[in-house]
């Protein structure tokens, strides 16, 4: 790292960024030492990346994150419950749009998959309270016409 600013030209530089991972502590202090008007910086995404890992790994809301990405499978997966949902997201003007998903190295889209949930969850109530009311309907249709 200390040949990379020189060759770029140390001038250029006021502060290098990484995580806190050992070598690279060890790089940002030769880099100090030599050039003092540089100035190391941890990277804050990586710490927020750690504490969300650590976050998501409590029991609690590894389970609620699970239950979210479940409702949200059966959105996707379902054509018809998806459909259901988007026209339902339309027609009462929700902002923010569809069900988010979670992507593991990704550690916003746990705040992501929560709040869409939490966001839609009235749409959600009507699609699925509809669908229930729908098919005891044709329940109910079936058993009068061949009984």
């Amino acid at each position: 790292m200390l040949k990379v600013v020189e060759d770029i030209g140390i001038n250029k530089f006021t502060s290098i960024v990484t995580d806190a991972e050992a070598a690279m502590q060890a790089a940002k202090r030769k880099i100090t030492n030599k050039h003092p008007h540089i100035i190391a910086i941890r990277c804050i995404a990586h710490h927020i990346n750690l504490v969300t890992k650590d976050i998501v790994s409590i029991k609690y809301v590894k389970t609620t994150l699970q239950k979210c990405q479940q409702i949200i499978s059966f959105f996707h997966k379902a054509h018809r419950a998806g459909a259901a949902l988007r026209e339902e997201i339309i027609s009462s003007f929700s902002t923010g749009g569809n069900l988010k998903s979670l992507v593991k190295t990704h550690w916003n889209t746990a705040w992501d998959v929560c709040e869409s949930i939490l966001r839609l969850e009235n749409n959600i109530k009507l699609v699925s309270i509809f669908k229930v009311l729908f098919f005891n309907l044709i329940y109910y249709i079936l058993i009068i016409f061949l009984f």
